[in-house]
């Protein structure tokens, strides 16, 4: 791809200004890759954390470093392998012309064809990274010894959804609720996302406060219509993992937006979310990772890193930074009243007519 490709995609920092003449550009960069499109809720509120946690760590963008972004957008246009692939090559390239002191990577195909692609491709180099967002294992990559003490040059945040919590609150909310059916595009991170829930929940869990149905995975728009149809009498709650991905007769991503407003038109089902933005795009409610507080945990630890601490001396954790969040005008279109208790304690309230 042409060099005006990256260009493009590449933030310009916003520079203090200076009554003696522009502000001098930062001598340090700091790198935020994106495994994903940029417009993305969850990216922009990452990199928002990622800058406020810096900043609680005495770095402040502009004035201490610049911030350069790249968005290898393998969700929704280059989602085949190669294309992944030409992606990963460009987020390289960039790492070598930027020269950043740390890069942060955001969702799988960041922290699996960049940051482990780079220790592999320079295990010498020092070049630390941070991740978050990350569904799988880390420890199944070579360059990462162990969660208590990942050794080498890269650590970061786990993202485990808290589908207990989640569960519970759909009971809260609609106590006569029994059953609810997951729901999940065919992407490969919606794969990790299910093998990790069967590990990790349906393994392990055994008194869980809706029985699962799923999580099924669809490949196109019309199987996820046909799925919601045929759940309206099969289950009390359609719980939402995952829809960015959906395809249409023609193989064309079929856009998020899209997908929500049919879902919520053409349902009487409440839905339940694992991460805020799923309220905010339109369902119902969501009890979930927060992208912001991800990436205020994932920037502290970047300050870490800049003030001299090793990354291979951090754990890896799940720092656990869960919220609630609910669709007022969602909620209005069903049979069911929010307890006020829970409105109360939500962290996000969003309205869509």
């Amino acid at each position: 791809a042409p060099l005006i490709c990256v260009i493009a995609l590449l933030t310009v920092p916003a520079l203090a200004s200076c009554t003696n003449g522009p502000a001098a550009v930062p001598a340090t960069t700091v790198l935020v890759i994106h495994s994903y499109h940029q417009g993305w809720d969850w990216n922009q509120d990452i990199q928002d954390g990622i800058v406020e946690g810096l900043r609680r760590q005495g770095y402040v963008q502009a004035q201490d470093y610049q911030l350069q972004t790249f968005f290898m957008d393998t969700k929704v246009t280059y989602a085949t392998a190669g294309q992944i692939a030409e992606r990963a090559a460009l987020a390289l390239d960039l790492i070598a012309e930027l020269d950043p002191a740390i890069v942060f990577v955001n969702d799988d195909n960041a922290l699996k064809y960049v940051a482990v692609e780079y220790a592999d491709r320079y295990p010498q180099d020092t070049l630390p990274f941070v991740f978050c967002g990350i569904n799988v294992e880390p420890t199944i990559y070579g360059p990462i010894e162990s969660l208590e003490r990942p050794g080498g040059t890269i650590t970061g945040a786990l993202e485990r959804f808290p589908y207990y919590e989640a569960f519970s609150l759909a009971r809260d909310i609609s106590p006569n609720a029994c059953t609810i059916v997951l729901l999940a595009d065919s992407s490969p991170s919606s794969s990790f996302v299910v093998d990790a829930f069967h590990e990790r929940y349906t393994a392990v869990v055994n008194d869980s406060p809706l029985e699962v149905t799923g999580p099924i995975q669809l490949e196109t728009f019309a199987q996820w219509q046909d799925t919601v149809e045929e759940y309206q009498k099969e289950a009390d709650y359609i719980g939402i993992l995952t829809y960015h991905q959906l395809r249409d007769e023609s193989g064309s991503v079929v856009p998020a937006a899209q997908v929500v407003d049919w879902t919520v038109h053409n349902s009487d089902l409440p839905e339940m979310g694992v991460i805020t933005f799923h309220a905010e795009d339109g369902y119902m409610a969501a009890c979930g990772v927060s992208g912001y507080k991800t990436g205020i945990y994932t920037g502290v630890i970047g300050g870490q890193i800049l003030g001299g601490t090793p990354a291979g001396d951090i754990p890896i954790v799940d720092p656990g930074v869960t919220e609630t969040a609910f669709n007022l005008g969602r909620v209005g279109t069903l049979d069911i009243t929010i307890p006020a208790t829970a409105l109360a304690a939500a962290d996000e309230v969003f309205y869509s007519p």
